[in-house]
């Protein structure tokens, strides 16, 4: 059964009921003529050959009120660029798209442009992606929604589309970005970098750092590494965003630092989306895909730079210290309240597994405080907001458009 508890800080709208989604569909559809939906998609070459995002493509290519699909993505050569194309005509069936490939030797040029005017360079990862999508649109002077989700995702539901953009297009609603959020419940838990990682690390910085407004605001996200969000074009091409796996608590602390909380909301997309899980096995890792650690670790490098960046100097690396001390005892607690929620509902549940997760991700943050006592504590390609880019060097538009793709 579903509840209807509201969070005292960011509003919470609730799958209550199943509601009429050809009429929900149709309703987008009639506002997006003012007000029009891009459906932004960071992917893997790698993807393509998965069974996920092709189904994704033919699902969201019979959306009405999307008007255009953007694939940004890396990880390919010219001829999987020629495959990715194929399998957008295939299977998008004559809806507009482009494809942004984000590690071609014409996008290099304008990676080049930035780092001469001091702005990070290309790493890939998701988040250079997204930023990538965002840059695009603002070039070409999008002023409408985006919708983003991941494409790794198994059991894809279109449904999920139109309960992002909802909030965010209805006249009387009001919101201008919408954070999804879901269980990760199949025969198990899944969604552990959350449930053992994010979720004790933010207490533990409570315990250290005392309740501020922004580990309020992040507590208050039911899946805080969800890839699933609407964004009005005015707020999202104002974040800052890191180029790697930090690109969701970035998204979050952008929401904090330049919107107000009547803004955002968090949108229950439903039961249970089944994603491709990572190993904690670093050798077991996909193909220029890193492992389920690594990508915690970038991370957890995010929220620490987040939560302590206004903070002295000289204290940051005792202070991390500390936070990362009293992780290790909240991890306890938190692996504990999981094993009684799996007992409770007869779901499989290996406790060695868990602890060696939580082991896992406590050893990734001991490698953070070291390379933060030698380096100090940094995001990799944390760039500015797209428009300022654009501002700074105005040629970079027109390098995107050409090196993007139309379908």
């Amino acid at each position: 059964m579903a509840d209807f508890y509201q969070h005292a800080r960011v509003p919470t709208l609730h799958h209550l009921a199943h509601a009429d989604a050809a009429l929900r569909e149709e309703e987008l559809r009639e506002w997006s003529v003012q007000k029009p939906v891009i459906l932004l998609l960071p992917a893997l070459y790698a993807e393509c050959e998965r069974p996920a995002l092709p189904l994704i493509l033919e699902r969201a290519a019979d959306l009405p009120y999307v008007s255009e699909i953007i694939l940004s993505m890396n990880g390919m050569d010219a001829s999987q660029h020629e495959l990715a194309l194929e399998l957008c005509r295939r299977t998008l069936r004559g809806k507009p798209a482009r494809i942004i490939w984000n590690d071609s030797p014409e996008m290099s040029h304008v990676f080049e442009l930035m780092e001469q005017a001091d702005l990070p360079g290309y790493l890939a990862g998701k988040g250079t992606n997204i930023w990538m999508g965002v840059l695009e649109l603002h070039s070409r002077g999008f002023d409408g929604i985006v919708a983003s989700h991941d494409t790794d995702i198994l059991n894809y539901s279109r449904d999920m589309i139109w309960r992002l953009c909802y909030p965010l297009m209805h006249p009387r609603m009001g919101y201008r970005f919408a954070k999804g959020y879901y269980s990760r419940v199949a025969e198990r838990l899944y969604g552990r970098v959350t449930r053992l990682l994010i979720f004790p690390l933010i207490q533990a910085c409570r315990d250290v750092l005392g309740s501020k407004p922004l580990l309020e605001h992040l507590e208050s996200f039911r899946y805080p590494l969800s890839g699933e969000f609407a964004a009005d074009m005015s707020a999202i091409n104002s974040f800052s965003l890191p180029g790697g796996w930090g690109l969701e608590i970035a998204t979050m602390c952008e929401t904090h630092h330049k919107m107000p909380v009547s803004e955002v909301c968090q949108v229950d997309l439903g039961f249970h989306f089944e994603h491709r899980h990572r190993s904690l096995n670093p050798s077991k890792a996909g193909l220029r895909e890193p492992g389920l650690v690594t990508a915690a670790a970038d991370v957890a490098r995010c929220l620490a730079w987040q939560v302590l960046r206004d903070c002295e100097p000289k204290s940051v690396e005792e202070m991390l210290r500390v936070i990362v001390a009293r992780y290790h005892i909240r991890a306890t607690e938190w692996l504990a309240r999981f094993e009684h929620v799996a007992l409770l509902n007869g779901l499989e549940h290996d406790p060695a597994e868990e602890t060696s997760a939580v082991n896992a991700f406590g050893h990734a943050l001991e490698q953070l405080l070291k390379t933060a006592a030698v380096e100090g504590l940094r995001v990799p390609a944390m760039r500015p907001p797209v428009r300022s880019v654009l501002q700074r060097i105005p040629e970079v538009g027109k390098r995107i458009e050409a090196a993007t793709t139309i379908v």
